[in-house]
């Protein structure tokens, strides 16, 4: 996602959320941060509460699953906390799967 002109942009990639579901992300981001939190932190928050209302729908495949918890263990090794493990394995496999 990119903003341009003051207007959200969502790149081509596997599409993971509807685009309701974007809609809404967005719609939770902009009143956290109204609130005052920063963007990164809104926007955890919108895509935690769309997962949390949808939690049976497939958002990874088995294959990445495997690679985010091959990386999890890595990181855990490396000394990361478990959060901050499995938040970096997420990210890395999402930016290689665009």
């Amino acid at each position: 996602m990119r903003i341009a002109d003051g207007q959200t942009i969502f790149m081509a990639r596997k599409h993971r959320y509807s685009a309701k579901e974007h809609r809404q992300v967005e719609h939770i981001a902009e009143s956290e941060e109204k609130r005052g939190l920063p963007r990164e932190e809104a926007e955890a928050i919108g895509y935690a509460t769309v997962n949390k209302g949808n939690p049976d729908k497939h958002r990874y495949t088995a294959k990445e699953k495997r690679q985010a918890e091959h990386i999890i263990e890595s990181e855990e090794e490396r000394g990361k906390s478990a959060v901050e493990a499995k938040r970096i394995a997420y990210a890395t496999v999402n930016k290689h799967s665009r």
